[in-house]
């Protein structure tokens, strides 16, 4: 079963581990820059995510098992997937479209999801769990120099 927990400020060492094997996966696809003298890919403080603003990160959970994480922008319109990642030895068997479908519930009104740049993989499974989730209606349009998928949808 699946589960969200978000991510308090007192539990962020599992969330940074996490971003940490998500950024070298996406290292494959454009780059990343890589502190050599921390061997740590950079990315923004994720402050943000524990300061009231309506941001969150939640880790997904089978069983008692961390699977991934995702982290979650309000802006003023709604909600954006600002990342997203599931452990490559639960890839593949539909748990990243259970996990992201529980994010969609818990939230509800307008989405907005920027596929991963230069990966048809990211891009296919956004697209498939997108068109899956409202059944079609949704927006897709491509965006800057990678020609990055975006797709919006209102659930309410």
């Amino acid at each position: 079963m699946i589960t969200l927990i978000e991510v308090k400020k007192d539990n962020v060492k599992l969330l940074d581990n996490l971003l940490q094997l998500y950024l070298h996966d996406v290292s494959a696809y454009f780059p990343i820059d890589f502190d050599s003298s921390t061997c740590r890919y950079l990315y923004d403080p994720l402050d943000k995510y524990f300061d009231e603003t309506g941001n969150f990160a939640f880790l997904f959970m089978e069983d008692d098992n961390v699977i991934g994480f995702t982290l979650i922008d309000s802006v003023d319109n709604g909600k954006v997937v600002q990342e997203m990642f599931i452990l490559n030895n639960y890839k593949g068997n539909h748990l990243g479209s259970e996990c992201i479908t529980k994010v969609f519930d818990k939230f509800k009104g307008e989405w907005t999801i920027k596929s991963l740049p230069c990966s048809s993989r990211a891009e296919n499974f956004w697209i498939r769990v997108v068109n899956e989730y409202t059944k079609g209606d949704y927006k897709l349009e491509r965006i800057g120099k990678y020609d990055r998928t975006v797709l919006k949808f209102t659930n309410n």
